[in-house]
């Protein structure tokens, strides 16, 4: 039998071997249709080195500041961060921070606006479970979880009452968790929270839920995350979502999400709100609620969850307000920290109830931004009116501020003057339209410098005034300082807030039945012949004097002044033009000082004198080129002063050198010392018939110019104490100007309490005092720290009898600042 014939059909084994070949056949095709998945699994392994690999971002251990707190919470170890409130601060409700829930998502969120709340109340700042910051399984994420977390963090943390302040979803929560707890939770703030028009209340699609199923997985779900957890991809989140300026976005802030996005576990909670397994409606939840509630929001939150969703908020609340912060989106309390702040104690404040009636907001929060669903821009400084033309400050506000302004004062008659800007006579119109149809009378005095506003205010009896003017500021920039009657100056808290409040609110007061009317006037003669009452013409020699208009307001004010005298200018820059073409009208900034420098060198002057943008601040430049401070220019006026009025009081601001109050002293006078900010200098003056107040920042005050302030007086007088001195301005000077000074030097500091304090305990030895910020004095040296009103900021002053004393002084103390 041939070989082959074993395999037959009649053979046992042919008809095994006939059996077989389909077997083989299939053992074929799994093992082919298995080498892509070999692959797979090579890659998975890989996949899972560099996710592993990944994990390893460095997470900042405090950002909040306070102290850490562990907490075990249903057996995860988790924590809180708590700050107290500053010692002397009365009793207040406690406050719960809860984050939002994101990617990256945790309580450093509020590392701003912890420590602000933390200067009047104890703060708590929770890190909910599975933000990413600590290695968590893969739990069932429900929003009951994240309400449990809350209701048990406030029985384990609190034990009364509370302020209850969530973000983003996480506010959401804390809604729900006001209906479990109404009698805990006595406030409610939620800022830009979620849960209302089609914003994580809806069912998911097809699309999100594989999304989060997607998410889970642990080959697909680590390395989509990874890919979206990138530092660019976050950066584009923050950017569209969180922020309103890319810019604010800083690499610590980038550093933080990229931290908290690569922890273990970080992915979890992301797989649940794709997926929709974090839904909440609080629509059906916010009727309920006892709680009065504060929505907070940014104006240029995403399109996905915007500022409009803060009405229906309030809307469906029992007991509901809202404020939309302009220059912010989802992150207010990021980029608005002090505003934020501010509109959270003045809601405590409106909705703490006294014999069952609301109580009075408290002293010090009737500046807060108004319980408002109107979004008004951030232009209503400390003391006055200032912003972007057309983006911030348009003519229809203008016009409103027209309309409040008169509403708010009850004045019938307002002067008003305006500097060179090109947006100044659309402001003006504006402005002036509003006031007329409020019912008072307007009366143009054209383009004029701030002083001489002022001048015309009290000098021809008007009941208001109103400068259209931005100062120093830059050129897209335009603005307005207001005034009662006598040039009393309108500040945040003697006015301005109350008329950005009545715009906000829509109480513009009503239309009146007799329309007010524009006039126009020319005071700028009168006003010349005013400020040459402050000096005797003659005694002024002819003394050869470069003067830097800057392009701004002083460019026509001298030549109407220097008619009068017999000294000889050297012009630089006095055409007008609101576009700053030679340098910023901002003779502070050293920059800003060299081309009057120069002019003073090559024309052989005796001294030169710039002037700000709306010519009320004045700087000296001696005949060497050497700058002059303001402090110096303070000493010297005030001696003038002293030998008109003998005995006299002279007011300076505590940066001033000590040697301002020792020439006081020296020439007979009484020195007063005050804080910083011209409404309190001129309330200190008008209190205690102070003839002279100065300030090293350029602003000088006289009584007899109904306490206002006025850099062409000052320079004045101090052409009459030269020109008595009958020397050279640098011999002048060296007596006074004898001291080292640092200039102020700002820092950025998260804790400003802890800072001074740290300051207050090194140099218990000195002579401290806190009548602006902390001063401490010794023999050779002293400095001065005082926090910011706008910013997170502490401005150091030191000054020192010697150069080596300042220099050692200033660098310890910002090193206790800055640690």
């Amino acid at each position: 039998m041939a070989p082959g014939s074993l395999r037959g059909a009649g053979s046992p084994l042919g008809a095994i071997g006939g059996h077989a070949a389909p077997i083989f056949r299939m053992f074929n095709r799994i093992r082919k249709a298995l080498r892509p998945l070999g692959a797979v699994a090579g890659l998975t392994g890989a996949a899972a080195l560099v996710n592993r690999s990944l994990r390893n971002a460095a997470l900042p251990s405090n950002w909040v500041g306070g102290v850490r707190r562990p907490w075990t919470w249903r057996g995860y170890d988790i924590f809180v961060t708590e700050l107290l409130a500053q010692p002397d601060a009365p009793p207040a409700d406690p406050v719960l921070l809860v984050h939002g829930i994101y990617g990256g998502a945790s309580s450093f969120e509020f590392r701003k606006l912890a420590p602000l709340l933390a200067e009047r109340r104890r703060v708590l700042a929770l890190d909910l479970l599975g933000s990413g910051l600590s290695a968590m399984p893969n739990v069932d994420y429900t929003p009951d979880l994240f309400v449990d977390q809350i209701i048990d963090a406030i029985g384990e943390f609190f034990p009364g009452p509370l302020v209850l302040v969530g973000s983003s979803l996480g506010g959401s929560y804390a809604i729900r968790a006001a209906l479990r707890a109404p009698d805990r939770i006595k406030r409610l703030v939620a800022i830009c929270p979620a849960g209302i028009d089609g914003v994580l209340d809806s069912e998911p699609g097809l699309v999100r839920r594989l999304a989060g199923n997607a998410f889970r997985s642990p080959l697909l779900g680590e390395t989509a995350f990874n890919a979206l957890a990138s530092k660019p991809s976050l950066h584009y989140f923050l950017s569209k979502r969180a922020y309103a300026d890319a810019a604010s976005i800083t690499p610590e802030i980038l550093d933080q999400y990229y931290a908290t996005t690569h922890q273990p576990g970080a992915r979890y909670v992301p797989a649940h709100v794709v997926g929709g397994a974090l839904n909440v409606n609080v629509a059906r939840d916010l009727p309920f609620v006892e709680a009065p509630i504060l929505v907070l929001w940014g104006s240029e939150a995403s399109r996905v969850n915007p500022a409009s969703n803060a009405a229906e908020f309030v809307r469906l609340a029992r007991d509901g307000r809202s404020v939309v912060f302009t220059g912010s989106a989802s992150l207010p309390h990021e980029e608005r920290p002090r505003d934020v702040a501010a509109a959270i104690e003045a809601f405590v404040a409106e909705t703490t109830r006294k014999d069952g009636e609301p109580g009075e907001p408290a002293e010090g929060d009737r500046n807060a931004p108004p319980m408002s669903t109107i979004a008004v821009p951030d232009i209503f400084k400390s003391y006055d009116v200032r912003g972007i033309y057309g983006s911030e400050l348009s003519d229809e506000l203008a016009y409103d501020i027209g309309r409040a302004f008169v509403a708010e004062l009850g004045v019938t008659s307002i002067v008003v003057g305006r500097d060179m800007r090109p947006s100044g006579e659309n402001l003006f119109a504006a402005f002036a339209r509003g006031a007329n149809d409020a019912g008072a009378d307007v009366t143009d005095i054209g383009l004029v410098s701030t002083d001489a506003l002022y001048f015309a205010v009290g000098k021809y009896d008007f009941e208001g005034g109103v400068m259209i003017t931005a100062s120093h500021n830059p050129a897209q920039y335009n603005g307005m300082k207001m005034t009662r009657d006598r040039a009393q100056a309108i500040s945040l808290d003697t006015g301005l807030g109350a008329i950005r409040d009545r715009i906000a609110n829509g109480r513009l007061g009503e239309l009146a039945a007799t329309r007010g009317q524009v006039s126009a006037r020319d005071i700028l003669d009168a006003f010349a012949t005013h400020c040459l009452t402050f000096v005797d013409a003659q005694s002024i020699k002819p003394l050869r004097i470069a003067i830097d208009a800057g392009n701004g307001m002083a460019g026509l004010t001298v030549p109407r002044v220097f008619a009068r005298l017999h000294c000889e200018i050297v012009p630089l820059y006095f055409d007008l033009d609101g576009t700053f073409p030679n340098h910023p009208a901002s003779p502070i900034e050293p920059e800003n000082m060299v081309d009057l420098q120069k002019a003073v060198l090559e024309n052989a002057c005796d001294l030169g004198v710039a002037f700000d943008g709306d010519a009320d601040r004045m700087f000296i430049v001696d005949e060497k080129g050497g700058l002059v401070g303001g402090d110096t220019v303070t000493a010297l006026v005030a001696i003038n002063t002293l030998r008109r009025y003998p005995g006299a009081k002279i007011l300076y601001n505590l940066i001033c050198s000590r040697s301002v109050p020792e020439e006081i002293l020296r020439h007979g006078g009484i020195p007063v010392r005050s804080q910083v900010g011209h409404s309190l200098i001129k309330k200190t003056m008008r209190d205690e018939d102070v003839v002279f107040g100065g300030e090293h920042s350029g602003h000088f005050y006289f009584r007899d110019n109904w306490f206002a302030d006025s850099g062409m007086i000052a320079m004045l007088q101090c052409l009459e104490v030269f020109s008595a001195a009958g020397k050279p301005v640098s011999e002048v000077i060296a007596p006074i100007d004898n001291r080292f000074r640092s200039g102020e030097i700002n820092s950025r500091v998260t804790d400003i309490p802890a800072a001074i304090a740290r300051l207050a305990k090194r140099y218990a030895d000195g002579h401290i005092d806190y009548l602006d910020g902390l001063t401490v004095a010794y023999a050779d040296w002293w400095m001065n720290v005082r926090p910011s009103n706008t910013e997170p900021l502490l401005r150091l002053n030191v000054e020192g009898d010697t150069l080596a004393a300042m220099e050692r002084s200033r660098d310890e103390a910002l090193a206790l600042i800055r640690s």
